[in-house]
Parts: C-alpha cells; structure tokens; sequence
C-alpha cells in the first residue's frame, strides 16, 4: 500500500496544500490503495514540501511528479480520451494556475493581514498557543521571499489579485456549462483546478479573490461535482 504524505485541511478542504488536494485526487482516480500520514516537520520530506508518495522505499515528491509515476507504473489513465490539442490546453492552463495564479491564494493566507487569524486558527490550529507567533512569522519571512524572488511578489496586493481573478475568468470561460474541463469526465486538470478552487473557497475571510469566488456559484458547485465524483466512493 501506498503511504501519502500531506497537510490536513478543514471541513471545507481536504488539504490547506493545493497540490497536495491534487495528487490525492489522482490516487483515487487511478484506483489504488493508499494510507495518509500528515507531516508538520517539512525538513524530514525530500525536498522540504509536501505531497510526497512512498511507494516501497520510492519517495516521489512534487504533484506532477506523483502524477507522472502513477501513468508509467499503475495505470493511471483518465487523460487517454483527450486530443493532442486538449492535452496541450490543459498543460497550458495548468501552468497558468500553479505557476502564477495559485500564488494570490498563498499572498492572501501569509501576506495579507486581512488572513492572520486564518493562519493562526486553521492552518496552525494544532501548534501549541505559545508557538503560532513565531511559526507564522518565520512562515511569512519564507513566503515574503519566496514570491519576492518568483516576482509576483513584487507587486502590490491589488495586482496580484487582479492577476488570479483575470486568470480565473479565462479558466471559467473555457469552462462553460460542461461538468468538467473537457467534457463529462474528470481529468487530471480538473484535479488541478478543484484542488485550488476548494482551498480558495476555504480561504473564508475578506480578500478579493475570495470575493469574486462568492459572486461564480458555478464554482462552488464544480468542486462539489469534483468530490462527488471522485472521492464520493472513497469515503
């Protein structure tokens, strides 16, 4: 059996960790049978992050990287009915949102003020009181760096969101009324997509991405269909 490695979420997010959503969601969609265990110490995984996978001693870390094992060695094959032109959109798409519009999330959880007590009351609820303040410190300091470096941080808040909301009305354009990215069936893409939607949505504070979200209720209702589709026979 596999052993998956991640984050917890909340009632409302099955991870706090967008790829880790993901790559949980491609386990169960290329059916195979795996156990969690959640990680707190980041420096004991292989390249400081999570999600990893330990098929025996293999430790696969990085979504596309998981994604990648589970094609070559078990099958995983729900992408098989896409065109070369579809399998070419969904990887510019999934670029698109786990290169830059995924960061806006992490900006509005560590950066911006308006997600200090989401930060310390969900995504470190289980750290001793005593702790939270310099374990949200030192991971504000990180991720000030780490999208000072990437770039986007390098703009204000109200671009950064304009950026994500641009980025998001281009995903639901393409979107439409079809159930899912390509049509009636989930695909990896759609792992991708409900992944930062469903972390987005739990994001429940004031902040403009979130905002917009409130005003598409066709997002809320995608990861619902998401869910039930692939993780509904897995509860």
């Amino acid at each position: 059996m596999f052993k998956f490695f991640t984050v917890p979420g909340n009632a409302n997010s099955r991870s706090f960790s967008p790829f880790a959503y993901k790559a949980e969601a491609l386990l169960v969609m290329s059916g195979v049978a795996y156990e969690l265990e959640y990680v707190a110490d980041f420096s004991k995984m292989p390249k400081g992050k999570v999600p990893v996978l330990q098929d025996g001693e293999q430790l696969i870390a990085d979504s596309e990287l998981i994604k990648a094992h589970l094609v070559q060695h078990y099958s995983l094959d729900i992408d098989r009915t896409l065109s070369a032109e579809q399998q070419a959109v969904g990887r510019a798409f999934r670029v698109m949102l786990e290169e830059r519009t995924y960061w806006a999330g992490v900006y509005a959880r560590f950066l911006d003020p308006a997600g200090d007590a989401f930060l310390l009351n969900e995504m470190l609820g289980g750290a001793p009181a005593e702790m939270k303040p310099a374990i949200a410190a030192a991971m504000r300091e990180n991720v000030r760096n780490e999208m000072h470096g990437h770039g986007l941080g390098r703009h204000s808040a109200e671009q950064i969101y304009a950026f994500a909301i641009a980025d998001i009305e281009a995903v639901l354009n393409y979107l439409g009324d079809k159930p899912f990215f390509f049509g009636d069936m989930p695909t990896t893409i759609d792992a991708t997509l409900a992944g930062l939607f469903a972390n987005w949505l739990a994001s429940d504070f004031d902040w403009a991405v979130g905002d917009y979200l409130q005003t598409k209720p066709q997002v809320a209702a995608y990861v619902a269909r998401f869910e039930q589709s692939v993780f509904g026979a897995a509860k």
